[in-house]
């Protein structure tokens, strides 16, 4: 997913740098996108919590995907007339997070590890935990 992320990286500084059609802007917008459409409720809802709200993984895994992604660049570049060079920023943030190890999210319970980037006050499986 590394060589992704750089062949996204360096297809956007072409489209900027060699064609001038490239909002920079909006292409910014779209990196971080994924991360404020699950982390701003997903942090709204925990408001003196602890825990991730059980809709949570549901949510950070659908801005997180390709399955979404994919459809969404299609059906906006088609109606636009013309590819939507920006909305490769949103490829380009699911790419840089695989490639940084930062993976889909799972419900967790009591004996489950959270996946990366969780709180480490979160209970991970012990030895004595497992029959």
């Amino acid at each position: 997913m590394a060589l992704a992320t750089v062949g996204l990286l360096i297809l956007l500084i072409w489209r900027s740098l060699g064609f001038g059609d490239l909002n920079v802007g909006l292409t910014i917008f779209w990196i971080l996108w994924p991360d404020l459409a699950a982390f701003i409720p997903i942090g709204i809802a925990m408001r003196n919590r602890k825990e991730w709200p059980a809709w949570g993984p549901s949510v950070y895994n659908a801005v997180h995907t390709f399955l979404v992604w994919f459809p969404v660049f299609a059906v906006w570049s088609v109606i636009a007339g013309r590819i939507e060079w920006p909305l490769l920023g949103w490829a380009g943030h699911i790419t840089a997070d695989r490639a940084f190890g930062y993976y889909l999210r799972a419900r967790t319970s009591e004996k489950t590890p959270p996946a990366r980037g969780l709180s480490s006050s979160e209970p991970r499986i012990r030895k004595s935990d497992t029959p």
